[in-house]
């Protein structure tokens, strides 16, 4: 295995333990801490510093310079991995373990979506759409996890190229 995969291998599964021992603390702690909007907050910043630190990690192996291409791929290979570990723990917690937390989280999170649409001044139609939206889909459920993922590595995925553009560093050219 070259050394940008393993530096990578080794923060995503970093990354990984983190999310699981933070959603470990939350479920332990209270159910309604998942629907915190620092919780949120707190998660894309350490997904993103595990993300950078494996671009930078790299980089001071090749000396301090990088291409683009290199930091995407360490940030990407570490999100990624991470973010897998994440929902496998996720998805056999709220269906296999406790079936019930997901019932709980599932209303906290329509309760908070309500809360937050009545303050933005959503109509009393528009909300009740969402409610029965809400409650049709599975968002804790296998499919629902999964679907979280992909869309939580495209995300993840602009953060990156945006986090490589300002990492990436090329040899100056010589005369």
């Amino acid at each position: 295995m070259d050394t940008q995969k393993k530096i990578a291998l080794n923060m995503g599964l970093l990354l990984g333990l983190t999310l699981t021992l933070l959603l470990t603390i939350l479920y332990v702690m209270d159910l309604n801490l998942f629907t915190k909007s620092w919780v949120g907050i707190v998660n894309v910043g350490i997904i993103t510093v595990f993300g950078v630190l494996a671009s930078v990690q790299y980089k001071k192996i090749l000396g301090g310079f990088i291409t683009f291409k290199e930091s995407f791929t360490s940030f990407f290979i570490a999100v990624l991995i991470g973010f897998l570990i994440s929902t496998l723990f996720n998805i056999v917690l709220f269906n296999v373990i406790d079936v019930e937390a997901k019932t709980i989280l599932s209303e906290n999170v329509i309760k908070y979506t309500v809360e937050m649409m009545q303050k933005f001044g959503a109509k009393a139609a528009d909300i009740k759409k969402v409610v029965e939206d809400m409650r049709t889909s599975d968002s804790f459920g296998v499919a629902g996890q999964l679907k979280g993922f992909f869309f939580n590595i495209i995300f993840y995925s602009i953060i990156g190229l945006i986090s490589s553009l300002i990492i990436k560093r090329v040899p100056p050219q010589s005369l």
